[in-house]
């Protein structure tokens, strides 16, 4: 639409990066500030200003943590110029929009896993190793079930016709 009314292609990608912005963050800070107000650690709180505080204060620095560098990088360099790129390659075709756009996320949610993994160790050290742990347990608990099952399979001669679903071969 920037494009049609402007005839500019720099136009149309800053306001195709602006409006991919205010969707996307609309359902991020939604979700977060929910996530949040939830919270043991929001609900323990009294007072319905502190609980509001706090979780505001809350969804700010986890959104900020986790999409701050990548937002920086994202909207003021990488997705208004592979947005420009792909329309001043193929035309203002809404499948080139779309390549610009595609192009743009893969840099952007790489960057965001980055910091997003970055933030469980420094925002949030302990839950972070508690959750990593549950992890790595449940990872060596299904490890040695799957050691189990094809040690058992092998110790009783059976071919790999019959190992179990999921063995190593």
């Amino acid at each position: 639409m920037a494009s049609g009314l402007t005839g500019s292609l720099v136009v149309a990608a800053v306001a195709g990066t602006v409006g991919e912005n205010v969707g996307y963050y609309a359902l991020v800070v939604v979700r977060t500030v929910r996530g949040h107000a939830r919270s043991r650690r929001v609900s323990r709180l009294t007072g319905r200003a502190a609980r509001a505080w706090a979780t505001t204060w809350l969804a700010a620095r986890s959104v900020a943590a986790e999409f701050g560098p990548a937002e920086l990088v994202d909207s003021l360099l990488v997705r208004p110029v592979l947005l420009w790129a792909a329309a001043a390659a193929w035309g203002a075709h809404p499948l080139a929009w779309f390549a610009g756009k595609l192009a743009a996320d893969a840099v952007f949610y790489a960057i965001a896993i980055v910091s997003l993994e970055t933030g469980r160790r420094v925002i949030l050290p302990d839950e972070g190793r508690v959750a990593g742990a549950a992890v790595a347990e449940a990872a060596v608990a299904e490890a040695s079930t799957l050691e189990a099952s094809v040690l058992e399979a092998s110790a009783t001669g059976l071919g790999s016709e019959s190992q179990p679903e999921g063995a190593l071969r």
